[in-house]
């Protein structure tokens, strides 16, 4: 008999395979970067260029790619921003993870549909599937550009990533087998080496980022506009430099105003709080259950620094429900997360409504614009990043108790903007955390119970929040992890089938030799 090989020889290939993979996505995610410093278009198409390149003969290589430019690229840009006159201008420079996701996905598509990459019907129902909301989106997105071209692109962006992302995810994990412990823990260990390095030595965290420039740049419309002076007069808070700048309410929530906790709000590598928080909060999740259990205790504190309530209540809600998913299956946890999650959205809107909270005030919003126009207003109309923000008059809409467009909700954004069609996208999202789910109870994979469980605390997030849905570290990540996983179950579904037809022919064959 053979003996099996050390453990140190079979980790040494995965580790090998890890390096590698960190070190291309690594330099494929700073070059781009520092190509526009140079030339534009040269940077573009280097990134479409080097990702399509990437698709073909490093697939496997794609999700630490596509990972680590979502979670790393705006730390290049700030130390990129010295050569910027104004924010504005970083961001063509933040736009080249999207690009990078684009031409791995056009690629992909490519090569499937010219039948030079095979996949199984159940991947095909998965493709098929979230398909239908590229298409539901385009639909609006077409019908938005002539009102407005730049929100209806931003838009069809933000609803279409998260779609893209998945695609690749079971796609590429269906044809190969990952390394994606080993990619989780290397991920989620950068990432809690940069909280703690900014928690700690926040002022040296600025010098190794340039973080100072890019926050100076970040602030300078609000300087101009006179905001830190009204803020000031109202609040008795001078900030007197980007610290203060970046300080905030813990949790940044009414409810915890009266405890006078201000802390500074962890940006993380990608210089986004929410951004940051969600990527935390599903890499430790993640994490935890490939089987890792020091890194994630030692990351979770961070997201009390990030203030990030959606993320904590979405590792919070997925960590209960996958512990209960290990006694119990069947439909009563599906049930009963989905019930805590209707309590939840209820105290949430009931206490957002008497206060006065934005949030709540632009989901109504959102919903009062689908009452008056049930088939949609179009891409582009409405969202925080197709409204003049800063001209809103939250004082009136507090009065109103209603803001009259949809801002600050995912869900009241999208309801808004595709009217009953968001409808159907809410559905395909909930489709397949109930597939994730029927697998889970067949095969006791605790990665399922969690791709169940993200997606449907992220969309109740997506109430209260529109990062929660069109922030790619949130759902676009969740969907990802997702992806990938399905993907996983998949290519070891295909190889047992494989295994028992070879196990069945070769029966045949010594029954006619005998």
């Amino acid at each position: 008999m053979q003996r099996p090989a050390p453990a140190h020889q079979s980790l040494a290939p995965r580790v090998v395979d890890l390096a590698a993979s960190a070190a291309l996505a690594f330099v494929l995610t700073a070059l781009p970067v520092l190509i526009h410093l140079i030339n534009p278009s040269a940077a573009i198409a280097f990134s479409l260029v080097s990702a399509c390149a990437a698709a073909l003969y490093f697939e496997r290589a794609t999700p630490m790619i596509i990972l680590t430019s979502y979670m790393f690229q705006t730390m290049f840009v700030a130390m990129a921003s010295s050569y910027a006159a104004q924010f504005s201008d970083l961001d063509s420079m933040k736009a080249y993870d999207f690009v990078t996701t684009v031409g791995i996905w056009l690629t992909m598509a490519a090569r499937i549909l010219a039948g030079r990459i095979v996949v199984s019907p159940f991947v095909w129902r998965m493709l098929f599937a979230t398909t239908a909301i590229l298409a539901l989106a385009g639909l609006y997105f077409v019908a938005g550009l002539a009102m407005n071209a730049r929100g209806a692109t931003i838009y069809m962006r933000n609803i279409g990533l998260p779609v893209l992302l998945f695609q690749i995810g079971v796609v590429v994990a269906s044809r190969h087998r990952l390394a994606m412990r080993e990619t989780a823990t290397f991920l989620l260990g950068l990432l809690t080496l940069c909280g703690y390095f900014e928690l700690v030595a926040p002022e040296y965290w600025l010098d190794f980022t340039n973080g100072w420039n890019y926050w100076d740049l970040g602030s300078l419309s609000a300087r101009d506009s006179g905001q830190f002076e009204t803020a000031a007069r109202q609040t008795g808070l001078v900030a007197t430099g980007v610290l203060d700048f970046l300080k905030s309410d813990i949790f940044n929530t009414n409810l915890l105003a009266g405890l006078d906790l201000r802390l500074v709000r962890l940006q993380g590598p990608n210089f986004h709080p929410i951004s940051f928080g969600y990527s935390l909060a599903l890499m430790i999740a993640f994490a935890a259950v490939q089987g890792q259990r020091a890194l994630p205790l030692a990351a979770a504190p961070l997201l009390l620094f990030v203030g990030a309530k959606g993320a904590a209540t979405l590792l919070a809600f997925t960590w209960i429900f996958c512990l209960v998913a290990r006694f119990r299956t069947g439909a009563l946890p599906l049930v009963g997360l989905a019930a805590v999650m209707a309590l939840y959205a209820l105290f949430v809107f009931r206490t957002g409504l008497e206060s006065g909270d934005f949030h709540v005030l632009g989901l109504i919003g959102g919903f009062n614009g689908f009452l008056t126009n049930p088939i949609g207003h179009t891409l582009g109309q409405g969202g925080n990043l197709s409204t003049n923000f800063a001209a809103l008059d939250w004082s009136r809409f507090q009065s109103a108790g209603a803001a009259d467009t949809a801002v600050e909700s995912a869900v009241g954004v999208m309801i808004y903007q595709m009217g009953i069609a968001a409808f159907g996208v809410l559905a395909i999202y909930l489709w397949l955390a109930r597939t994730a789910w029927r697998l889970f109870e067949i095969l006791r994979a605790p990665a399922l119970a969690l791709a169940a469980s993200s997606i449907v605390v992220i969309l109740v997030n997506g109430l209260f929040q529109e990062e929660a849905l069109f922030a790619p570290l949130a759902l676009g990540l969740a969907l990802f992890l997702a992806g990938l996983t399905l993907g996983a179950v998949d290519r070891r579904i295909c190889a047992e089938q494989r295994s028992a037809v070879t196990r069945i022919g070769d029966l045949r064959d010594a029954g006619a030799a005998a």
